[in-house]
C-alpha cells in the first residue's frame, strides 16, 4: 500500500512506568493493543507524549520494539529517531528499520538548534541509513520554514512526510500544502488533536496525538472523511474538553484516563509535574463523565 493512503488518528503511546521507574512492558503491550483495537490509522512512538527526552537509549528502543511486536503489521508503526546529534539519530533509525518499523520520524537536533546546512546533513544521513519513509517533525522547539521543509522533501529521497506543528499550526499546514510539492506524500497535525476538524478541512491526512481518546478521534476523522461534518463536529465537541484538559495537566492526566479505561496501572511521569489538587480531580471527574458515553473501545 502507498503511504499516501495513511490517514486518520495516528496515536502516540505514553510510556508506562512500574513502581521502580522502569518501563512496564506488560502495560505497554496492553496500551498498543488498545490503540489497535481502537481502529487507529497508525502508531507513532516514542515522541513528546512518550517523554522520549527523559528515556535512556535502551528504553527508546523498547518503545519502538514493543509496538512493532504487538502490531504484527496490522497498523503502520512510525518510530522516532530524533537525537541531539546525527550519529545517534542514524543509530535509532537503523534500529527502527531492523525492528520492523514502517517509517521513522525526527525533529531536528533539539538541545541547541543548529544552522540549516547541519540540519540538512542530519536528515540526509537519516535518509541514507534506511529504506523506509522519513517524516519531518516540524515543531516550534526546532522550527523549519516552509521552504526548508520543501527542500528537504524534494532533495532527499526518503523524506516524504511531515508532522507540522509550528505555531499557528493550522496556518502552517495550509502554507505547506499550498506548495503542492509532489515529494510530500502527506502532512499531519498534532497539538493534541485540538484542531483536527479544521486541519481536515485544510487538507491534512490525519492527526498525531496522545492515545487516551484515540478511538473517539478516529471516529471523528472517519465521519469527516465520509462527509458527515455535522455528526463529526458534534462528537468532537464532546471530546474537546478532554483534549483541553490534557493541554493543562499533561501526561499524568492522559495516563489517569488510561487507568480509568482499564489499560494503565498508575499515572507516573518522569517530567516534572504539579500534583493534582482537589479542583483538578473535580475537573478530571467532570470531563470523564462527559466523555464516557461516547467511548468506543471497552475492555
Amino acid at each position: 500500500m502507498s503511504t499516501r493512503a495513511w490517514r486518520g488518528s495516528f496515536a502516540i503511546p505514553m510510556t508506562p512506568y512500574d513502581d521502580r521507574d522502569r518501563i512496564d512492558e506488560d502495560v505497554l503491550r496492553a496500551e498498543i493493543a488498545f490503540c489497535i483495537g481502537s481502529g487507529v490509522g497508525g502508531i507513532v512512538s516514542p515522541v513528546m507524549v512518550s517523554e522520549f527526552r527523559v528515556l535512556s537509549e535502551d528504553e527508546r528502543r523498547t518503545m519502538i520494539r514493543v509496538p512493532v511486536e504487538v502490531s504484527k503489521g496490522r497498523v503502520p508503526i512510525i518510530a522516532n529517531c530524533a537525537a541531539v546529534n546525527t550519529p545517534l539519530a542514524v543509530s535509532f533509525a537503523r534500529y527502527a528499520q531492523e525492528a520492523g518499523a514502517d517509517a521513522v520520524i525526527a525533529m531536528p537536533p533539539y538541545m541547541r538548534t543548529p544552522d540549516f546546512p547541519t540540519i540538512y546533513a542530519y536528515y540526509e544521513a537519516i535518509s541514507n541509513a534506511v529504506s523506509v519513509p522519513v517524516w519531518i517533525q516540524n515543531h516550534t522547539v526546532a522550527a523549519l520554514s516552509v521552504a526548508q521543509v520543501v527542500r528537504l522533501c524534494t532533495e532527499l529521497e526518503r523524506v516524504c512526510w511531515v508532522k507540522e506543528e509550528v505555531d499557528p499550526e493550522t496556518h502552517s499546514i495550509s502554507r505547506l500544502l499550498a506548495q503542492n510539492c509532489p515529494a510530500i506524500e502527506g502532512v499531519m497535525g498534532g497539538a493534541g488533536g485540538l484542531y483536527m476538524v479544521t486541519e481536515h478541512a485544510r487538507g491534512s491526512s490525519g492527526v498525531v496525538h496522545a492515545c487516551q481518546f484515540c478511538d473517539v478521534a478516529q471516529r471523528v476523522w472517519k465521519l469527516l472523511d465520509a462527509g458527515q461534518s455535522g455528526e463529526a463536529s458534534g462528537l468532537f465537541e464532546k471530546l474537546l474538553p478532554g483534549l483541553l484538559l490534557e493541554r493543562q495537566l499533561g501526561m499524568a492526566y492522559a495516563k489517569e484516563i488510561m487507568i480509568r479505561r482499564g489499560v494503565f496501572k498508575n499515572n507516573r511521569i518522569r517530567a516534572s509535574s504539579q500534583p493534582f489538587d482537589e479542583a483538578d480531580w473535580w475537573e478530571i471527574d467532570r470531563v470523564w463523565e462527559r466523555i464516557k458515553p461516547y467511548l468506543i473501545w471497552h475492555k
